[in-house]
């Protein structure tokens, strides 16, 4: 299987933290990864986007790994609360249908949905938080994991406020469910690709405003998410 790993731009910090889940040992502290996702520079995509014979999603069969995995299921909770006007009912059924992208491809229950919460994305407190967040320019959404000898035990995902967002897809905004369903790849183990034929992947290193075609997974996606959980 070719793993590409140009062109890097997510930022992935290995970070220690003292605190000491309950759920752990003593002696073992969780490692915070933060896997950043950048809005594609328009200077880029002329290389980026140059077709090759490789350039097919039906036949690409690329994916990376962060080579850290849940063992059990993620159970999750969405804060709904944004600046945008979209109502409760309408985030939750975007963000829900994100996920469940993903473990319709697998028989193991990577996530499950628990209810609405006020909590924020970005704090190590035992929940897994989907929520709208400040965070800095150029980042369109981070993904946090917690992890303990390589067995994921906390994932929280930011949708970045410095952005206007969209339910529809439309132009000038990002789209919740395209932006979703790529982080929620990463909750399921899965790294950024950045090879030049990897831009329709739906793990594909960079987006941009009114994209939608990330709301669903190709064969690359799909097969990464295999190698970590089966069939």
């Amino acid at each position: 299987m070719r793993k590409n790993s140009s062109l890097v731009v997510a930022t992935l910090l290995l970070l220690s933290f003292v605190v000491t889940p309950i759920f752990v040992s003593a002696v073992s502290f969780p490692t915070l990864t933060i896997v950043e996702w950048s809005i594609e520079q328009a200077d880029s995509k002329i290389i980026l986007y140059t077709a090759s014979p490789e350039d097919n999603t039906m036949t690409n069969r690329d994916y990376v790994l962060l080579s850290i995995k849940w063992v059990s299921t993620a159970n999750y909770w969405i804060n709904p609360s944004n600046k945008y006007s979209f109502s409760q009912v309408a985030v939750v059924t975007a963000i829900t249908t994100s996920a469940n992208t993903w473990d319709s491809e697998t028989s193991f229950e990577v996530l499950s949905y628990k209810g609405t919460i006020s909590k924020q994305a970005g704090q190590y407190d035992h929940y897994n938080v989907v929520s709208w967040g400040s965070y800095r320019a150029g980042v369109i959404a981070v993904t946090y994991i917690w992890s303990v000898n390589l067995q994921i035990v906390e994932t929280d995902l930011r949708l970045n406020t410095f952005y206007t967002w969209s339910l529809s897809g439309a132009a000038k905004k990002m789209d919740v469910r395209n932006i979703a369903v790529h982080e929620f790849g990463h909750w399921c183990g899965l790294a950024d690709l950045y090879g030049g034929a990897d831009y329709r992947l739906t793990m594909y290193g960079y987006s941009n405003f009114g994209e939608t075609y990330k709301r669903t997974l190709e064969q690359g996606d799909i097969e990464g998410l295999i190698a970590v959980y089966g069939l």
